[in-house]
């Protein structure tokens, strides 16, 4: 019953092709092969057809695949196709025979699937073209020849090229020093280094200056250990930072507070005895070097001999002689009683000395001059020793106002194309200049009004307990 129900069905399907075109039916079968107008390539044997098995028996293993489809073990009642495909030009018609089927012309013969057929030879129209794979041929390598530089072949991901040296942050300066501009702590602001650096090579085309090292002082940034006076030797490749004080300022009662706090300078002035700090251009002059007293250190007392770089100024800094502005170590001697020490060069005719404690101030203020600490003093002299060279401080007179009008107007101080250290700013509000024209006169009829206090002499000071025969 199964057989007979399946060739109806297949008898019904090859009389009634629902009208569909011989050409269209023809593709719908599934042994038929398109030709492919493609050039005659050689012959090529067929693999071996694959066929499905009996059901009777168990398939076989599977085959390599095959262009040949196999022939379905239904069988084929003797009815004619009236829209039976027709064979190409030039392909021999052959014919298959089914068990208990009729014969049915087609373009291959399917052999009976009890028998294992032969390998047929596929006509060379039926074989579909394979497309060529086109090489593309390898030029040899040139030809060598001699006195030519070599050239390296390029690599897989482009050639590598050795890396570009860094352009310099601030024009005319070297790029080795980029990475020392900036905000942050051991830095110097691009505007404090491009000032300073202007300002020493304009001494240096001058003939005023032949030191290859500069320095720079940048007020603005806070004190309290920071690091904010910089030593620059452009030719040499060094840079370093290290800590400073500004100028501590007077509270002058009755007629302004001019003082300043340690961490940051609000006022600036360079009206004399303002003790306040002037920003702009200096040049080193002479050192002196004076005693401040006795201090005990490595088991006795030990003098203090410090040293003064004088500042030279010019235009706002003019002053600084007059003014006694200078560098110097921030270590002082604060004196407690007098020691008598008469081998001593700088004991009196008594024989007695100034002795107290030694104080490192390089963390705090001064009376208006650059410190640095005791361990820098003799590295930062002997670059200025014989050798004047430049000092700028920032800021300028012009940067102060400039900077106190944008805080006026709500405005931040890169706005108004000048520069102040945020965290100063926030804790002053807003710096103040005191322009020696208007300061100094008053300042003069304030000390007239007032009765100076006796400086404090040697002769003020209790006598020590300790007796010393020999000074060190």
């Amino acid at each position: 019953m199964l057989d007979v129900s399946v060739g109806a069905a297949l008898t019904f399907t090859l009389a009634c092709p629902l009208f569909v075109s011989p050409s269209a039916f023809a593709q719908q079968l599934p042994w038929h092969v398109q030709p492919v107008p493609v050039p005659t390539p050689p012959p090529v044997p067929a693999p071996a057809p694959q066929y499905a098995p009996a059901p009777t028996a168990r398939a076989p293993a599977p085959a390599a695949k095959s262009p040949v489809m196999p022939v379905p073990n239904a069988p084929v009642r003797n009815v004619p196709a009236r829209n039976a495909p027709v064979p190409d030009a030039g392909v021999t018609s052959v014919a298959r025979t089914l068990p208990g089927s009729s014969v049915v012309p087609d373009v291959l013969a399917a052999p009976s699937p009890q028998a294992v057929p032969k390998p047929q030879a596929v006509p060379p129209q039926q074989v579909p073209a394979v497309r060529s794979v086109r090489t593309v041929p390898v030029a040899p390598p040139a030809p060598e020849v001699s006195g030519a530089p070599a050239v390296r072949p390029a690599a897989a991901f482009g050639p590598v090229l050795a890396p570009a040296p860094a352009a310099p942050l601030i024009p005319g300066l070297p790029a080795w020093l980029n990475p020392h501009i900036g905000d942050g702590e051991g830095q110097i602001s691009a505007i404090v280094l491009k000032r300073a650096h202007d300002f020493h090579l304009k001494k240096v085309r001058a003939g005023a200056v032949k030191n290859p090292c500069y320095f720079a002082f940048d007020a603005t940034r806070p004190g309290d250990g920071g690091q904010r006076f910089y030593v620059i030797c452009e030719s040499k490749g060094t840079f370093r930072a290290i800590s400073s004080g500004h100028g501590a300022g007077r509270n002058f009662t009755g007629l302004a507070d001019l003082s300043n706090k340690s961490r940051c300078a609000k006022n600036f002035s360079n009206a004399r005895n303002s003790h306040l700090t002037t920003g702009g251009g200096y040049m080193t002059a002479e050192i002196r070097t004076s005693f401040k007293g006795y201090y005990s250190a490595d088991g006795g007392p030990q003098p203090l001999m410090r040293s003064f770089l004088q500042f030279e100024g010019e235009g706002e800094t003019a002053t600084a002689r007059a003014r006694a502005i200078g560098g110097h170590s921030a270590a002082i001697v604060k004196w407690m009683c007098r020691m008598k020490i008469p081998s001593s060069p700088h004991a009196n005719k008594d024989g007695y000395v100034p002795y107290g404690k030694l104080v490192d101030y390089s963390a705090g203020r001064s009376s208006g001059c650059t410190s640095w600490p005791q361990a820098e003093n003799e590295t930062i002299l002997a670059i200025a020793k014989n050798r004047p060279t430049t000092v700028y401080i920032y800021p300028e007179a012009k940067d102060i106002v400039a900077v106190g009008r944008a805080v006026e107007a709500g405005q931040s101080p890169s706005r108004a194309g000048t520069y102040w250290s945020a965290s100063c700013l926030r804790e002053i509000g807003k710096p103040n200049f005191w322009p020696r024209e208007k300061l100094e006169p008053a300042l003069t009829r304030y000390a007239q009004k007032r009765k100076p206090a006796r400086p404090r002499t040697l002769s003020d000071l209790p006598l020590c307990k300790t007796v010393v025969g020999s000074a060190r």
